[in-house]
């Protein structure tokens, strides 16, 4: 088996249990201010980034959005791994 293949296999099964584990947490929100912290992105990045789709689209609640603090997990760590 190639290595690719192998690192395709254990990226697999590492979302997998990711989603598993997520299933069993609860949804923590993240406000944008709070967001911004955790990205370390300016807010006008962050605003272009959700428009272009490569981050993840915020959840309006009222007049506030809201992101899921583990998909802004999950986008951190895919940008830093890239690297």
């Amino acid at each position: 088996m190639s290595r690719k293949s192998e690192r395709r296999k254990a990226a697999a099964a590492q979302r997998a249990a990711a989603a598993q584990a997520a299933a069993t947490q609860t949804i923590q929100w993240r406000t944008t201010k709070e967001t911004l912290a955790i990205t370390q992105i300016s807010r006008t990045a962050l605003h272009k980034k959700t428009k272009a789709g490569t981050f993840p689209r915020p959840i309006k609640l009222g007049k506030k959005c809201v992101w899921i603090e583990s998909e802004i997990k999950e986008w951190t760590m895919t940008k830093y791994n890239k690297q």
